[in-house]
């Protein structure tokens, strides 16, 4: 494990985690992830966050969020709440503030490295219309 603590950031980095290593009960699986491409949150220097990165927040011993980093989009950091399992989306300014706002924050790294693969065509042939009549 590794320990970042610097003024007022206390982040532990649990390497290489799996799913049996979250603190949390009635969890069977994780959703798929959109890429691997890490990122750094803004005004941060460190450290790099990866899709596939479970992020806890622990403040007075309890747990107040805990999230899978699903994908960094212009618009944020798209989240999967582990309680509610919907998809979020974080602004950039929130999930960079967490690190300075929260007493601690762990990062269990690579939880999940299965990217969703989307292969989707739309077929517009198959779209239903009135037909048009003359009017009487």
């Amino acid at each position: 494990m590794e320990r970042i603590n610097e003024g007022r950031r206390n982040i532990l980095i649990h390497g290489e985690a799996g799913i049996d290593d979250l603190p949390v009960d009635g969890l069977n699986e994780l959703p798929g992830i959109a890429n691997t491409e890490p990122f750094l949150p803004n005004n941060l220097e460190g450290p790099e966050i990866y899709p596939g990165d479970v992020v806890l927040g622990i403040e007075n011993d309890e747990i107040q969020f805990a999230e899978l980093v699903y994908d960094k989009i212009d618009q944020g950091i798209l989240v999967v709440p582990l309680d509610t399992g919907v998809h979020e989306l974080v602004p950039d300014s929130e999930f960079s503030s967490r690190f300075y706002s929260t007493e601690e924050i762990h990062i269990y790294d690579n939880v999940t490295d299965d990217v969703v693969d989307v292969d989707v065509q739309f077929d517009e042939t198959e779209i239903d219309r009135p037909q048009t009549s003359r009017p009487r």
